[in-house]
């Protein structure tokens, strides 16, 4: 059996307050990760495969200890993710319902292509028709492209992401105040 290797995403801020948006009126537990800290934490946790044991370490100026308790800090990310993680999962949803919606306008434009191309080939053979019977075979699935990429492709790399906050989410915080 592998051996599980660690890692740490370490952090090192002036303010706790670096740690959040400061455009959020919300209370400090409800608050948003700032966009950048939030980006730096995911693509760190990215370049590590999920199975290994990882931990977050905020470095902090010892001033900073009192300002606000640990707990609040931890709840407030922890509570971060799962907000992002819905709403991934909310698009991956749309993304769904969007792939059969398109699937059903794909498969009937490929229907009347595929039966005006019967329509043509029951006339006399000659160029034109033939590169236009063909043209209209090559439309029809073409149009089938995009239903087929957003049911099969699309919803995979936010399936990640929701692996990628998880992992996140159940990695336990430590502050080390310097």
């Amino acid at each position: 059996m592998a051996k599980r290797r660690h890692f740490s995403v370490e952090i090192r801020i002036r303010k706790l307050k670096q740690l959040f948006n400061s455009f959020d009126p919300s209370p400090f537990i409800e608050k948003d990760l700032d966009d950048k800290a939030f980006e730096y934490i995911v693509s760190s946790v990215k370049e590590h495969n999920l199975k290994d044991e990882g931990r977050i370490v905020i470095h902090l100026p010892k001033r900073e200890k009192k300002k606000v308790p640990e707990e609040n800090v931890i709840s407030a990310i922890k509570h971060n993710l799962e907000f992002r993680k819905k709403l991934e999962e909310r698009d991956i949803k749309r993304k769904l319902v969007e792939g059969q919606k398109s699937m059903t306008i794909g498969l009937t434009f490929l229907a009347i292509c595929l039966f005006l191309r019967q329509l043509i080939l029951s006339f006399e053979p000659n160029l034109f028709l033939d590169v236009f019977s063909e043209g209209l075979l090559i439309v029809g699935w073409v149009a089938m492209w995009k239903p087929i990429s957003n049911i099969l492709y699309d919803w995979v790399p936010l399936k990640k992401d929701i692996h990628v906050f998880e992992k996140i989410h159940d990695m336990p915080i430590h502050f080390v105040y310097e």
